[in-house]
């Protein structure tokens, strides 16, 4: 028991001692980051300067200044360049938090809480910058991750340390991560500063920085136009993956993507060559013998998808490059009897949600804003079902800027109580109605009922009931974007 009592006080007295300089190795770094595992926040240091850190509430780094000055001994924002300046490593100290379990699957899981923010993009500058010399990558390409486990009513100093890691861009990740520097430095030197959206991107995005509420707005070169400031951010899917990847690794179907080869290039060589090749043509080329028909079996499609893919879950949705990417994965189905389209759904609409939450933090942004579909389509002729096209998508500028004016428009009624609901009695069925705003209120996208079950109400932040309603793309827009 001595023996042991000894050990921690010389573990203790070794982790007081640490004061990273010049006789500091990289290898003695990584080890001593390695020992904040398992810690609360209270214990990386004396508490009095912890608290002295923490209590500084209008700083957002105020916890990764206190690993870095408490723990680390390098005195915070002392120094220009890297944060471990000898070695040329940054430290960035970043949230994960607890994800409530589905319906199919009651384990909780981790998941990244928010994007990691790497550098301000100087849109006057980074341009100038091919990407493997660029700013970026000599900032973020070499970085101490230290992630915490958020709480609710949990105070910052007793979360929990789950995580140290060092981070170089994985191999793979590299062509996949360059091109999307280059949509954005390609936008800025269009002019196009201001109409930057994270769903630009794959992993690496343009996030909004800054206080908000019009403040952070920023010259560009090639536009009079201001701009958001914007930081270059790994997005909050790819941390997730990331994370999970170091702390629990499980297995998780991968697409089989060459190094050289980035995600978009990797979808479009899977599915170009099968195009406008009728779905028979299609499954004799990928030997795939279905047992059931396009006509008896909603999932058909999806599979046939995941084969040309060359993966064997049909839900594409959890494919590794998926879920870093934030990638969702759709097959449009184009009738013989244009009728017979329907509008494209996503999910129902939250009116506390509208009512409390600013558009730049709604899940209706995360869906369009932060978010990139796969679309897949086929097409009903005389002579049968083809495959026409792949499609990444993400919703343009334009849309977005009418998006947020519908439900700013929402959350304008809601806050005056001017939504009216009727409900009409015709031949022994109810019929509701009401003055939400109907499908020519912005181009392209529209809310409305789905379904029309009789119990499928949800409740208004007044106490009122209304029918379920959600966002729809409009169909003759999905089709337009395949002509």
């Amino acid at each position: 028991m001595l023996k042991l009592i000894v050990i921690i006080h010389s573990i203790k007295e070794l982790n007081n001692m640490f004061k990273y300089g010049p006789e500091i190795t990289e290898q003695q770094l990584l080890e001593h980051s390695l020992l904040l595992e398992g810690k609360l926040i209270n214990q990386i240091g004396n508490q009095d300067e912890v608290n002295i850190w923490l209590g500084n509430t209008k700083n957002k780094g105020a916890l990764g200044n206190a690993i870095q000055a408490c723990y680390f001994g390098v005195p915070a924002n002392s120094i220009k360049g890297a944060d471990f300046n000898f070695h040329n490593i940054e430290l960035k100290v970043t949230p994960v938090k607890k994800v409530k379990p589905s319906k199919r699957n009651n384990m909780i899981t981790l998941a990244a809480k928010e994007r990691l923010v790497l550098t301000i993009i100087n849109y006057m500058e980074d341009w100038k910058y091919p990407f493997e010399t660029s700013p970026l990558i000599k900032k973020s390409n070499e970085m101490l991750l230290i992630f915490y486990l958020h709480e609710l009513d949990t105070e910052i100093r007793d979360m929990k340390i789950l995580k140290s890691q060092k981070f170089t861009i994985p191999l793979e990740d590299w062509p996949t991560i360059r091109e999307d520097y280059e949509i954005i430095t390609n936008k800025i030197k269009a002019g196009l500063a201001h109409e930057l959206s994270e769903s630009d991107t794959i992993y690496l995005s343009a996030c909004t920085k800054g206080a908000g509420k019009g403040k952070d707005f920023r010259q560009q070169p090639f536009s009079e136009i201001k701009a958001k400031q914007r930081a270059f951010s790994f997005k909050n899917s790819y941390m997730t993956n990331y994370f999970n990847s170091i702390y629990d690794p499980s297995y998780i179907e991968s697409l089989s993507i060459h190094q050289s080869e980035s995600l978009t290039q990797y979808i479009d060589n899977k599915f170009m060559p099968f195009e406008n090749m009728n779905i028979e043509q299609v499954a004799k080329q990928l030997n795939y013998l279905p047992s059931t028909t396009i006509d008896t079996d909603k999932g058909f499609l999806p599979r046939l998808s995941a084969k040309i893919l060359d993966v064997k879950d049909t839900n594409l949705n959890n494919l590794e490059q998926f879920q870093k990417a934030n990638i969702k994965f759709k097959t449009i189905r184009l009738r013989k009897d244009k009728a017979n389209n329907q509008d494209m759904s996503f999910p129902n609409i939250d009116f506390e949600e509208i009512l409390n939450v600013p558009f730049e933090d709604s899940s209706w942004n995360e869906l369009f804003a932060e978010t990139k579909y796969l679309f897949v389509l086929f097409e009903e002729t005389a002579e049968g079902t083809f495959f026409r096209k792949s499609l990444l998508w993400n919703m343009s500028h334009k849309d977005l800027v009418n998006l947020e004016k519908l439900y700013n428009h929402l959350k304008q009624m809601l806050l005056d109580k001017t939504i009216e609901i009727n409900i009409i009695e015709k031949n022994g069925r109810e019929y509701w109605q009401d003055n939400t705003p109907k499908k020519a209120f912005i181009p392209n996208i529209h809310i409305r009922t789905k379904g029309t079950k009789q119990h499928s109400t949800t409740i208004l932040p007044d106490g009122r009931l209304i029918k379920k309603k959600c966002l729809f793309l409009n169909k003759e827009y999905i089709h337009s974007l395949f002509n």
